[in-house]
């Protein structure tokens, strides 16, 4: 009787700690996160970041972002605000960069190229305004000068208290 006793308050305790540890560790996560541009969402990966992570393992969320052919890569009109919206808390930090890329998702130029956005952060919400990249001119396929032609990924660096996260997505746009 007394070990039946002992083996069952074993098993609740084993249950109700790491499920305690759990609920208090998930305070500080990011539990969504939403890019959108005119209405329209726009798919996105959130990722943890290791600080010596480099940028050629980042690029591997762009390429299986474009890697899905059952979804398409959205049209965003050049001058059209894009804005990531975070449900519960917006980051201490942040680094907004953009690259252009190949269909694939790999990168078309080299690391030189990437570009530093300015974000205007309001409460839980970043938005910046889709210029165009001096990059998307560097082709001289005249293919890439068509109308969405040019894929643009965006790699957001985000540091809460106690984590380092990567939100990324991808846009198809125009280069002009």
């Amino acid at each position: 009787m007394r070990k039946e006793y002992l083996l069952t308050l074993s098993l609740v305790f084993l249950f109700i700690f790491p499920a305690c540890d759990r609920e208090q560790a998930s305070d500080t996560v990011i539990k969504e996160v939403t890019v959108t541009s005119k209405g329209r969402v726009i798919q996105s990966i959130v990722m943890p970041l290791e600080k010596n992570t480099d940028l050629e393992e980042a690029s591997a969320s762009f390429q299986s972002l474009t890697a899905d052919r059952d979804v398409s890569i959205p049209y965003v009109k050049l001058g059209e605000i894009i804005q990531i919206e975070f449900s519960d808390t917006a980051p201490d930090s942040y680094n907004l960069t953009e690259y252009i890329l190949r269909d694939d998702g790999t990168f078309k130029y080299k690391k030189e190229t990437a570009t530093p956005v300015t974000v205007e952060f309001e409460d839980k919400t970043a938005t910046f305004k889709l210029d165009s990249n001096m990059a998307s001119f560097l082709s001289s396929d005249s293919k890439d000068y068509e109308a969405g032609a040019t894929i643009r990924g965006f790699r957001l660096t985000g540091e809460w208290v106690d984590q380092t996260k990567e939100i990324t997505f991808v846009v198809r746009t125009d280069a002009k």
